[in-house]
């Protein structure tokens, strides 16, 4: 099922029992019919391409995807779809993981290994994808979510509660002894997000009931900035650029030049809906950007190609679409919009001078996407 015509199915189903009614002029069935418009594949490939915004699937898929990671070289990814985990490989072959319904995304100790809650919330499960070896880890926590990377080999971060329903911490797992403990000294608040850059060990929190990420070093604590109004933050893997997400200004859910009367709509029907929404921030000088026109959330920057990124779809300008995995190089969007990325796609720095915003044939060759 189309996962854009989900709104007008759950609207007309609302409808049912109007025998002998009589209406003049097109009746409510019809005009929700006419504000919701069916998927267009041809369409959402545009909208992206004028993005330069690839898609990881079928644009008019069902794409019910919960969640999604890309391990260190961007050419695997990990996504969950209401079937299940599975691992699409650069080769196109598609792997389904026997690791049960995880609720929430992996992070990638290497290539071929990840760690991923499993679905009780009380373990870790590791598993290689190569040799399909699953360790399951006892945890001293409850539902952890939000994984990243550590500095160390085998060590992943997340947050967890200490006990069902309480509030959750920063803490720090090793996976060749199991053991887990608090992360981040200093970090003694319970948090609603957390992600962190390994690279340059710099750790980006929301507090529980704060509206602002801060993003700060690991080891001391020291902020570096504070985005307010924002849900959570991810660093680009040289530390230079901040991805911030939150809601976007509000919009309306019909399509443009087919508002219905909200007196005719059905109680508890929403006509309004703030979008998800990107802006980044250069931490070298503070400015900061919205990415107008695309909605989307739970921003992965790529390990492997500075300023590559990917992220779950929501639409474009306003309009919800098909979810989808979007990858994107964000190097064309800053330059668009003078600023000068300091590295190219090999993580090579760019030569300072009139040529240095100007593509090259290595510039532009991209990564290796999913097929």
């Amino acid at each position: 099922m189309n996962r854009c015509s989900l709104p007008l199915i759950a609207l007309l189903g609302l409808l049912s029992g109007c025998d002998g009614c009589i209406e003049e002029g097109p009746s409510f069935q019809d005009s929700v019919k006419e504000a919701y418009a069916p998927c267009n594949g041809e369409l959402l490939k545009a909208k992206a391409g004028l993005k330069a915004i690839q898609l990881a699937f079928k644009p008019c898929g069902s794409n019910n995807f919960q969640n999604f990671a890309w391990n260190p070289q961007g050419i695997t990814l990990y996504y969950r779809s209401l079937q299940g985990p599975w691992v699409l490989k650069d080769t196109g072959e598609n792997l389904p993981l026997r690791i049960g319904m995880p609720s929430t995304a992996p992070a990638w100790f290497n290539q071929n290994m990840l760690a991923v809650p499993d679905s009780t919330g009380r373990k870790m499960s590791v598993y290689d994808i190569e040799s399909h070896i699953l360790n399951l880890l006892e945890l001293d926590q409850v539902d952890p979510e939000q994984l990243s990377k550590g500095q160390d080999d085998d060590e992943m971060l997340y947050m967890a509660g200490e006990s069902p329903g309480g509030l959750k911490y920063a803490w720090r797992l090793s996976a060749n002894t199991g053991e887990s403990e608090r992360a981040f000294g200093w970090l003694d608040e319970g948090l609603e997000s957390l992600t962190y850059r390994a690279e340059k060990d710099i750790v980006c929190y929301r507090t529980y009931g704060e509206t602002e990420v801060r993003c700060a070093r690991g080891e001391t604590g020291e902020v570096l900035r504070t985005f307010k109004d924002r849900s959570r933050v991810t660093m680009s893997v040289d530390g230079r650029y901040a991805m911030a997400e939150g809601d976007g200004e509000e919009v309306s859910v019909f399509r443009e030049g087919r508002e219905l009367d909200v007196a005719d709509l059905p109680p508890g029907i929403k006509t309004k809906v703030h979008p998800p929404s990107f802006w980044i921030t250069d931490m070298e000088t503070g400015e900061e950007m919205l990415w107008e026109g695309v909605h989307g959330h739970s921003l992965q920057w790529y390990d492997s190609a500075p300023y590559y990124a990917s992220f779950m779809l929501w639409g474009f300008d306003g309009e919800q679409l098909n979810a989808n995995i979007a990858l994107v190089d964000l190097r064309h969007f800053m330059k668009a919009n003078s600023w000068a990325p300091p590295l190219a796609v090999d993580g090579q720095p760019i030569t300072a001078g009139p040529e240095a915003n100007q593509p090259t044939s290595q510039d532009e060759e991209p990564t290796q996407a999913p097929r």
